[in-house]
């Protein structure tokens, strides 16, 4: 809010700063009050929390003729010491620290208190003669009333008179920015006889808007692309969010902010996240916890003030509601006995069913069951292994995809030495996984048989030099095979060329980091990186069955009954379900959020994301200037 009329910025600066002293000074009065009474409120507080322990000692030390009290605090290692000073009776109080409180009665000629200080007891010295430690804390405790009093009547009056001031209080504000902003400018103009010249960072898109805006007389304006590898310093970023998705941006700046060359990857994080979410922890009532404890954190957040805990809980809530998707379709709910009942705890149709199966057994639904059932814990054997095959395969695309959006950002930043030399054999690597999968649906009746065909074609190839091309799959392999040593060697070629042209190293040793950086270590990341996708599906099988070994419990306890309703009826069995479901939600909540930003962070987004950027941070107007 307001307006500037600036004819020099110089003289408009002492303007602004003489306004918000001015500003100022009518709240210091009130603002020096308020903090005098915070510092004394934290004093006695302290004071308070010291005298807690010795609250119901109420007699006043000149009262007594022959012994003495000394109250204060000593080491827990120190008792010991202090128990063997002769003529001393010692009271130990309760403390979860090293600091314990003591409470010692000795005769009043005694010498104690030189011995104490030798030890290293800590004397509460506010406790006078005539005032016992229960008045004393009585006291302090009325004065604490009356300052936090005060302190509310000071706290009202400020808010009114906020309230009153808060046009001025922008408007002012607002021009402090603005003058910070364009002092920040001409700090950095470069001053010549003749020409004043400004270098800065402005969105592509901006350029032309730039152009007309300065379209003066004798102003010229002239830019230029950075270049990755010529380039000395990191442009700032400029993302541009949706609103919806900007808490993700939290979950991607603790790997870093992206830099001027990279994709921002939270459009990718919407989807992916939440969805490897979903598939590790395929549970309704479970998922429905965690949105409901979503919902709460973020109300939570919103009292504290913590855009933080706002953003993470947003996060949450996105993946846990991915998460009751998965959970309707797996048909799991609090573990196997609410739908599937004794039938699939004891792997016999014939049992009784949960209470919820006849919910979930509603046409459409029940079919999208039986479809992914071979890819279900409940599936044996057949659903394990597909199952592990499922999580390759979902690696094998998603390490595609990532490769893929590094080099459409090499294209967008028109550098095509980067594209050439790192993105290009990045992206042929990590395209050999992917078609090993794809060719799986060539036969999707036999797809593991398919994929293990080609596989054992490429260990053939690699391990035994046994080049037989007698069946498609192996003549496919020969194929992958040869776009990864395409990918090695290209990878290599292009870190040796960097390292000679960019870096400065020469002959072998350019070679030897070249092999390890641009060969050895893409090898190894890319058989690991696209393994480690397994995790995806297995977590959903180790959810499951944890559950299901609780479940197994509780129907144990319950002695072995032939119906569920005896089972949920019996208390020990319903304990032993509760405490089985919060351990999941708890512990196995955790381990998959921390494990789908690992496979994000780790797996994923070294592919194009390195997050060493630095946040586009424009001198913008925050006033009207006139």
């Amino acid at each position: 809010k307001g307006s500037l009329k600036v004819v020099n910025w110089l003289e408009q600066a002492k303007l602004i700063s003489e306004a918000s002293e001015k500003l100022e000074e009518e709240y210091r009065q009130v603002l020096i009050e308020v903090s005098s009474l915070k510092a004394e409120m934290e004093s006695l507080s302290s004071k308070l929390r010291e005298l807690e322990p010795f609250r119901e000692v109420k007699v006043p030390p000149a009262q007594l003729k022959i012994f003495k009290i000394i109250i204060g605090y000593a080491a827990r290692s120190a008792i010991p010491k202090i128990r063997e000073i002769e003529g001393v009776a010692l009271i130990e109080g309760e403390s979860a620290t090293e600091r314990v409180p003591v409470l010692l009665i000795a005769r009043k000629d005694s010498d104690v208190e030189s011995k104490m200080k030798e030890i290293g007891f800590t004397l509460i010295s506010e406790i006078q003669d005539t005032s016992s430690p229960s008045a004393l804390y009585e006291s302090i405790q009325a004065r604490l009333n009356e300052i936090t009093k005060a302190l509310e009547e000071r706290k009202s009056e400020l808010r009114a008179k906020i309230r009153e001031d808060q046009d001025r209080l922008a408007s002012v504000y607002g021009s402090l920015l603005t003058g910070i902003n364009a002092m920040r400018i001409l700090s950095k103009a470069c001053v010549s006889n003749h020409f004043t010249q400004f270098q800065g960072y402005t969105p592509l898109k901006f350029v032309d808007k730039l152009k007309s805006l300065l379209a003066f007389e004798g102003v010229f304006l002239t830019y230029e692309i950075p270049k990755y590898f010529e380039s000395k310093e990191t442009p700032p970023t400029y993302v541009r969010l949706p609103k919806a998705i900007r808490p993700l941006e939290s979950v991607i700046n603790i790997y870093g902010i992206p830099s001027y060359w990279e994709i921002s990857p939270t459009i990718f994080l919407i989807i992916t996240f939440p969805f490897l979410f979903g598939l590790m922890f395929p549970d309704f009532g479970n998922a429905l916890v965690i949105f409901l404890f979503a919902l709460w954190f973020r109300n939570y957040g919103k009292k504290k003030g913590s855009q933080n805990i706002m953003q993470l809980s947003l996060v949450l809530l996105y993946s846990s509601a991915v998460a009751m998707v998965t959970g309707i379709f797996e048909r799991g709910f609090f573990g196997p006995l609410p739908i599937g009942g004794l039938a699939e705890l004891l792997g016999n149709e014939s049992l009784a069913k949960g209470p919820l199966y006849p919910i979930w057994n509603v046409s459409g639904l029940d079919q999208i069951y039986y479809f992914m059932e071979p890819i279900l814990p409940t599936g044996g054997t057949t659903g394990v292994i597909n199952t592990i095959l499922l999580s390759i395969l979902l690696g094998a695309v998603l390490l595609f995809v990532s490769s893929l959006l590094g080099v459409i950002n090499a294209v967008k930043k028109r550098d095509m030495e980067w594209l050439v030399l790192e993105k290009v054999p990045v992206f042929l690597l990590y395209t050999a996984p992917f078609l090993v999968f794809m060719y799986g649906f060539t036969n999707p009746s036999d797809y593991a048989g398919t994929v293990g065909s080609v596989l054992q074609g490429i260990l053939n190839f690699t391990l035994l030099f046994d080049f037989d091309f007698s069946k498609p799959a192996y003549q496919f392999a020969f194929v992958v095979l040869m776009l990864i040593y395409v990918g090695l060697f290209w990878g290599l070629a292009g870190r040796i060329i960097v390292l000679r042209k960019h870096e400065g190293l020469k002959g072998g040793q350019a070679v030897g980091i070249g092999f390890i950086e641009g060969m050895f270590e893409p090898a190894l990341l890319l058989l690991s990186n696209t393994v480690s996708f397994i995790r995806v599906l297995v977590f959903a099988l180790a959810h499951y069955y944890v559950l299901f070994a609780f479940s197994y419990m509780a129907y144990l306890a319950a002695g072995t009954p032939d119906s569920v309703g005896a089972i949920f009826l019996n208390p020990v069995s319903d304990a032993i379900l509760v405490i089985g479901n919060l351990l999941a939600i708890a512990l196995e909540g955790l381990v998959v959020f921390i494990q789908d930003m690992r496979l994000h962070f780790y797996e994923m987004f070294s592919k194009f994301y390195e997050g060493r950027g630095r946040p586009f941070e424009p001198a913008v107007s925050y006033v009207n200037l006139e």
